[in-house]
């Protein structure tokens, strides 16, 4: 009869999950001893989690959230809602098929702007000194 290992989890400071087992001995290494090793078994696991993406947590008017240029704020939300359409409590394939359609006119227009290096227009005004 194959025993059963004792196995724990843990996050670390960059927020990573870890996975160890009890070891028949205890384990040193970098100055620390520990009963917890490395899993010894490469297995499948599912996570279920509630979670939600750093950026966003984060309150967009405190200027955390510049990665995206904010005209493409509203293309996000457009996947979103047609992702909200295809789930089959919300089924309507043909919304979901229409703000898929604007998404990806979003992201052409994106790609655009990314081409373009971030160029935009101006005026040269003459000045006096």
């Amino acid at each position: 009869m194959a025993t059963k290992k004792q196995r724990a989890w843990y996050v670390d400071k960059l927020k990573r999950i870890g996975i160890v087992e009890k070891a028949t001995n205890t384990v040193t290494r970098d100055g620390f001893t520990s009963d917890w090793v490395s899993i010894s078994e490469d297995k499948d696991i599912r996570i279920y989690a509630i979670s939600q993406d750093e950026d966003l947590a984060n309150n967009t008017m405190d200027g955390t959230f510049n990665e995206i240029p904010e005209q493409f704020h509203e293309t996000i939300l457009l996947k979103v809602i047609a992702t909200g359409y295809k789930d089959p409590r919300n089924l309507q394939i043909d919304m979901a098929q229409y703000f898929d359609q604007e998404y990806n006119l979003g992201v052409k227009e994106a790609k655009k702007f990314s081409r373009s290096n971030y160029g935009t227009t101006g005026h040269i005004r003459p000045q006096e000194f």
